[in-house]
This record gives C-alpha cells, sequence and structure tokens, in this order.
C-alpha cells in the first residue's frame, strides 16, 4: 500500500481487527512474518520454503527465519531471525508448499505472490476493519515490530541484529516516540 510519510505502528489489537476480517491463511501468515520478523513484504514474498522449514511435510519449522542476501534490499548481507511462539503458531496453521516459494503465485507456482496481491489483500482488510483513515501498509509490520521492541527497552543495537539496519541512523527513524513514554523518562529522571 503506498502511503506519505511514515506508515502507523499497530498495537496487538488493531493486528487482531485485521486478522478477524481476513479470510486467507496465506495472508496471515505473511502479516506475521511482518509483524514478528520485521522483514519487508518483498522479503517475505520471495522467502523459500527451506528458509523456513526444516521438513516442510511434517511441518517442521526452523529456530530462524533464514532471509538470504539475494531477497533482501540491497542484497549485501543475509540474516537470521528467531521464530517467536506466536510466530511459531502462524507457521503451523499454514500449509507451506513442499519446495519452492513459501508464498507461490496461486496462478504460477513457479513464482511468488505478487506484491499487488499482497498489497490489494491489506487495503481490503484495512477498510473492512474501518482502520482505512490510518496509513497502514506492509511496512507497518517493520516498523511496529521496531516501536514495540523499543518501548519495551529493548536496545538499538539489538533491533539493529534482528532487523539488519547497517546504521543505527536509519534504525531510529523506525521508532515512534509516544508522549506518554516521554513523560515516564522524565518522571523518572534524577536530577
Amino acid at each position: 500500500m503506498t502511503v506519505g510519510g511514515k506508515v502507523k505502528v499497530l498495537n496487538a489489537g488493531e493486528w487482531s481487527r485485521l486478522e478477524k476480517v481476513g479470510q486467507s491463511i496465506t495472508h496471515q501468515t505473511i502479516w506475521a512474518l511482518l509483524r514478528f520478523t520485521g522483514c519487508r513484504s518483498q522479503e517475505a514474498r520471495l522467502l523459500k520454503v527451506d528458509n523456513v522449514y526444516s521438513d516442510p511435510v511434517k511441518g517442521v519449522i526452523r529456530d530462524s527465519v533464514y532471509f538470504p542476501k539475494t531477497i533482501r534490499k540491497g542484497k549485501k548481507w543475509s540474516i537470521s531471525v528467531p521464530v517467536t511462539e506466536k510466530l511459531k503458531w502462524y507457521l503451523e496453521r499454514y500449509q507451506a508448499p513442499t519446495s519452492g516459494y513459501l508464498f507461490p503465485s496461486p496462478r504460477n507456482p513457479e513464482k511468488p505472490i505478487s506484491y499487488e496481491a499482497v498489497y490489494k489483500y491489506m487495503k481490503d482488510a484495512v477498510a473492512k476493519a474501518g482502520l482505512g483513515h490510518h496509513k497502514i501498509a506492509t511496512h507497518s509490520g517493520r516498523r511496529s515490530l521496531i516501536t514495540h521492541l523499543h518501548s519495551n527497552g529493548v536496545s538499538l543495537r539489538t533491533i539493529q541484529g534482528i532487523t539488519g539496519h547497517r546504521s543505527l541512523q536509519n534504525l531510529q527513524t523506525y521508532v515512534e516516540v509516544y508522549d506518554n513514554l516521554i513523560r515516564s523518562a522524565l518522571g523518572g529522571a534524577c536530577l
């Protein structure tokens, strides 16, 4: 979804609203990857089955999702992001193909699902959930994860290890600062 400015940071309730109007396990799994690994939509779309499952026939999920450099922005480095219990729940429900792309195109299984298909589904879900007045896009997953981790006291260096940002300066642009956090920080200051 193309929007001007920064996309909205979603809370758990807003993610839940989006899922309730969604009917596709495929799209819910894509959103879970965006939400729990902080990957970009292109990285989720281009994942191969063996980047996520050690045995797709039996549904055995790897401990980490491997994002090879060939699918990452800049194509200079690979990253692995641990699979959380929440992400594992989605991956267990998803009926992954036995090989090839994790999310194949319904029209041509030799190709990945298109950005347009992911975009349209998210746009429709956002409208159905009554969230159309917000700037919600596929990048909201990445921005939401980064902001929530930072709000919970996770260091920027640790977040950088998850997202693969090479620059802390670029990473900081994803962090939304809320008034209540500022008030809390100032209230705890020992001057």
